[in-house]
């Protein structure tokens, strides 16, 4: 196994909607005491050695001998300035902001993804609890703030695990966010991820049906006019059985109003724009755009279908659709809660992502 088998394997699975979606998921790998990690921004699906940062693993340790700030701007500021020190001479990319965490897990590779499946139960009001039936080895982290305080819980919650078993589980699942898995080879994360996925589809009440409907097409075209009259983006439209039976009315929308993870806030914005039947899809995006100072990614226009300002905000849409539907199975959704929504929205990483994955 080598640097080369992970970026083949990153290749795989980043290709595979049903794991991650754009630039979400990193992989790392360790040699001696180098740390290969994905690059901020960067896309799985189509990475090279240029996508990976070259990261000193002694450096990265003692990290965890200083002091930062209380403040998060500061915080996460003093922690970058400090990561970026970790990296190899001659290397220039911005590592992925969970670069501390691969660095803490004690295994040769590992691979963190985003499946809409295991966000059926990250997201779910029941998640907690299913997991420790399903996978009682496995570490559950509550939502917590990306970056060093993450790093910093699962640092903790992994010393403990160990004191008392004697071992380190090799998955982690993240409230609201994904799953880490870590393993010895590249093979046994494969036949990780293959166990658990078919684990929960297992436990599953219903799967979605995205099979397509046909829409009003003079209809469509108004709205999509509209639209493209507000905004530079191409305007995409999309209708579906999942889509009809959420946009029935406001009350089965709700399972799909807001954000489930940080990805969906980056590349399909913190919430879509609900238009009821009859109402100015004009006056109503404007009316956003003054309460958020934001324009809606994704508008939804009761009983007539979903329309997408770009390419990428419809799949992260589609996957908060899936996401909704498998969380039936656990007690349905759990949306992350506003105060993290905000610090998501504001944080200088997801921005710096946001617009290199915007190029």
């Amino acid at each position: 196994m080598s640097f080369a088998s992970l970026i083949a394997y990153s290749k795989r699975y980043g290709s595979d909607p049903s794991f991650v979606l754009l630039g979400g998921g990193n992989t790392s790998y360790k040699e001696g005491n180098i740390l290969y990690v994905k690059a901020s921004g960067y896309a799985l699906g189509t990475i090279d050695e240029s996508g990976f940062v070259r990261m000193d693993l002694g450096k990265l340790e003692r990290i965890w001998a200083k002091q930062y700030s209380s403040d998060d701007d500061t915080r996460e500021d003093e922690v970058l300035k400090d990561m970026m020190d970790c990296r190899l001479e001659g290397e220039t990319a911005r590592p992925s902001v969970e670069a501390l965490l691969h660095a803490l897990l004690p295994f040769p590779y590992v691979i963190h993804l985003h499946p809409a499946m295991v966000n059926g139960l990250t997201c779910a009001q029941e998640g907690a609890s299913a997991v420790a039936r399903l996978f009682p080895d496995a570490l559950w982290i509550e939502l917590v703030k990306p970056g060093f305080i993450l790093a910093d819980i699962v640092r903790t919650r992994m010393a403990e695990q160990k004191k008392e078993t004697g071992t380190v589980s090799s998955l982690i699942f993240l409230q609201n966010h994904g799953i880490f898995a870590g393993g010895q080879s590249l093979e046994e994360i494969e036949s990780i991820y293959d166990s658990l996925m078919q684990k929960i589809s297992s436990q599953l009440v219903r799967k979605p049906d995205f099979t397509a409907l046909e829409a009003d097409a003079s209809q469509v075209e108004a709205v999509k006019k509209d639209l493209g009259a507000l905004t530079k983006e191409p305007v995409l439209f999309s209708w579906n059985k999942e889509f009809a039976y959420y946009l029935q009315d406001e009350n089965h929308f709700q399972p799909v109003a807001s954000s489930f993870t940080p990805d969906h806030i980056v590349y399909a914005g913190f919430k879509p724009l609900w238009v009821g039947e009859g109402q100015d899809v004009i006056s109503a995006f404007k009316q956003f755009e003054s309460e958020h100072g934001v324009n809606p990614k994704i508008v939804c226009v009761q009983n007539l279908g979903v329309f997408s300002l770009g390419e990428k905000p419809m799949p992260l849409f589609l996957d908060t659709v899936s996401i909704a539907v498998y969380t039936e199975s656990f007690g349905g959704p759990r949306f992350m809660d506003d105060a993290m929504i905000d610090f998501i929205r504001n944080w200088e990483v997801e921005k710096y992502r946001s617009s290199v994955a915007s190029k």
